[in-house]
């Protein structure tokens, strides 16, 4: 008999809607010696019809996770934009904590105005920041964390953490923690990408073993209350193709919530349902299968193809289609750490931008596409570029501005 699985966030039933395969870690990018040691995991996707929540079968230790990490922050320009408008918009905070602060993107904007600041991360990159005279603490957010947090710098009235809340492995506790943490008359602003977003727009590629947890506004509404708090408004941002920034408060301020909070909530009830969630497994077959057939078209025409980028959705869209060297002949990247490495599992090697202009490829595909104005200004010539799923916008831009060449359109 199947062992029934619980919701790590309700207790509930949770059930299989989705199987990507086995996996490696996608922001592990191995040398070619090291290719005989990555590690693969089952990719499982699960969804509970009590509070909405979607996470995977299988976690894998966040001490494996991060103990070396490649993501720098700094190199996407679309994304130092957007915290330097944060940062204006938070001006007022007496004490800003920003957990997952990375490389320092966030805090060097707050340190420019005057904002005293403090980021907590784990991963190496964060040495990138205390050389910079960005003062960031080494660690996970635990309990260890927040009380020298306290002992040195006090009581935050803000708590920051953009893109890290889905990577947590235990969500209950790291709520607990801002809650002892954060001042009586304090916020925490929690950025997620959306899981409607990965549903609406056929974006598997984002389901990946660093993030245990894709949350929805109804699912979030329903942890964080176990704890006397609650999720009082909720703006869509753009970044990461799509999230969600969400301030939170203590119960005992008393806040209303905001109509866009409230529509968001009933939005769900229609949106994430069993039925359409137990249809995204055919369609993600159908549109991968026609992904890699293009590409096979590519090659039998004898084109030349490149990729430009690397992030973490490429790892998955390529393991899951089994697309490798033979179909894209390299991947560019930006950031120094990745380049001289290769893709995960599927080994695609990873190079600098003058790489590309030298072998002068007839198609670029474009991974990294919410970042693809601040990419085509990078490039000396117009190229043509296909998406593998592109957000409907971009694409209507991609037709306007340049020579568009095949596209798919999932």
């Amino acid at each position: 008999m199947k062992k029934e699985i619980r919701c790590d966030l309700c207790n509930n039933e949770i059930k299989e809607f989705l199987d990507l395969g086995n996996q490696p870690l996608a922001n592990k990018y191995p040398k070619k010696e090291e290719f005989k040691d990555e590690d693969y995991f089952p990719l499982k996707v699960l969804f509970c019809e009590s509070c909405k929540n979607v996470q995977l079968g299988h976690k894998v230790s966040r001490n494996l996770m991060f103990e070396e990490y490649f993501y720098l922050s700094s190199v996407n320009k679309g994304l130092v934009r957007y915290f330097e408008g944060l940062a204006e918009q938070l001006k007022d905070s007496e004490f800003l904590l920003d957990i997952g602060s990375n490389d320092g993107i966030f805090l060097r904007e707050l340190k420019k105005i005057g904002v005293k600041c403090l980021g907590v991360d784990p991963a190496d990159v964060a040495k990138l920041a205390n050389k910079e005279g960005l003062t960031t603490i080494i660690s996970f957010f635990n309990k260890d964390c927040v009380n020298q947090i306290i002992e040195e710098y006090g009581k935050p009235d803000c708590i920051t953490c953009s893109s890290t809340f889905t990577h947590l492995e235990n969500p209950h506790q790291f709520i607990k923690d801002m809650k002892e943490l954060i001042s009586e008359k304090g916020k925490i602003i929690l950025e997620v990408e959306y899981i409607g977003n990965f549903i609406k727009n056929i974006q598997f590629e984002r389901f990946y073993l660093d993030r245990i947890f894709y949350y929805s506004v109804t699912s979030l509404k329903s942890l964080f209350e176990q704890y006397d708090m609650d999720i009082v408004d909720v703006e869509e941002i753009d970044v990461h193709g799509g999230a969600l920034k969400i301030t939170i408060y203590n119960s005992s301020q008393n806040k209303q919530l905001t109509q866009r909070t409230i529509d968001w909530l009933k939005k769900e009830e229609n949106e994430l349902t069993v039925e359409i969630l137990t249809g995204f497994k055919d369609v993600v077959k159908e549109n991968i299968d026609l992904f890699k057939n293009k590409l096979q078209e590519y090659k039998d025409q004898g084109l030349k193809v490149a990729g430009y980028g690397s992030p973490a959705r490429l790892s998955c869209i390529c393991n899951y289609g089994n697309i490798d060297e033979s179909l894209i002949k390299f991947t560019v990247d930006d950031s120094p750490l990745k380049c001289g490495r290769f893709t995960p599992g599927t080994h695609i090697p990873i190079v600098s931008k003058e790489e590309l202009e030298k072998y002068d490829p007839d198609l670029i595909i474009m991974f990294a596409y919410e970042y693809f104005e601040d990419i085509k200004r990078k490039l000396n010539k117009p190229y043509k570029f296909l998406l593998p799923i592109p957000p409907k916008e971009i694409e209507k831009e991609l037709e306007e501005d340049i020579n568009f060449g095949d596209n798919i359109t999932f």
